[in-house]
């Protein structure tokens, strides 16, 4: 056992902390967010979307899920006032009036925080509608709940999320400033990992010897 603890505190040494990932959305002009801290694991994209229940059979799927609807132009963003919804704001907002706006991940990713604003109207949905976070396997993993007819609603959780790889945003309003920041997680530095096995080595010929 004394002779596996160098190489235990050589391989807690060669964990870098990476630094968390924010993805930050103003909707100024497009659906693309800035990045600060370290790069993200894999892309990001945004697209309109609709849930499917039935499979290419027609058969219904066990899990409904949503996807993005490849009929749909692309994102827009605008002024809510232009659309009769709500007061004018300081820029423009996500347009989500009419279909629900879906984040994909090509990589899962695990998120620790998430923030939100609604734009001026109260002319959302009048019952509970909710933001999504699903897997890989489109299993829901949270929601969070949004009350569209709150002029100026926002939310901004701290969250302990594993594995997301969908964020969908539901229809019936305006979304302005969104963030979405993903988890810092320990990774080997690639040239310390040779130096990882040279000290495992080296504890195996000590061990033999011995």
């Amino acid at each position: 056992m004394k002779q596996l603890i160098p190489f235990l505190m050589v391989a807690a040494m060669c964990a870098s902390s990476q630094a968390a990932t924010v993805l930050s959305y103003s909707f100024t002009s497009d659906a693309t967010p800035s990045f600060s801290g370290d790069s993200l694991a894999g892309t990001v994209s945004a697209a309109y979307a609709y849930i499917e229940t039935v499979d290419a059979n027609g058969d219904p799927l066990p899990l409904p899920s949503f996807r993005p609807d490849l009929t749909a132009p692309a994102i827009t963003v605008g002024d809510p006032s232009a659309r009769g919804y709500g007061a004018a704001i300081s820029g423009n907002a996500l347009d989500a009036v009419d279909q629900a706006v879906l984040f994909s991940f090509s990589a899962p990713q695990d998120i620790s925080s998430f923030a939100l604003t609604l734009d001026n109207s109260t002319l959302g949905t009048p019952f509970g509608t909710n933001v999504e976070f699903y897997d890989s396997q489109d299993a829901l993993l949270y929601s969070i709940l949004v009350d569209q007819t709150v002029s100026g609603f926002s939310v901004n959780q701290a969250l302990s999320l594993m594995g997301v790889s969908k964020v969908v945003l539901p229809s019936g309003a305006f979304y302005d400033n969104a963030s979405l920041t993903v988890a810092a997680s320990a990774v080997p530095e690639p040239s310390r990992v040779l130096l990882m096995g040279l000290f495992a080595g080296v504890a195996v010929f000590r061990r033999r010897r011995a």
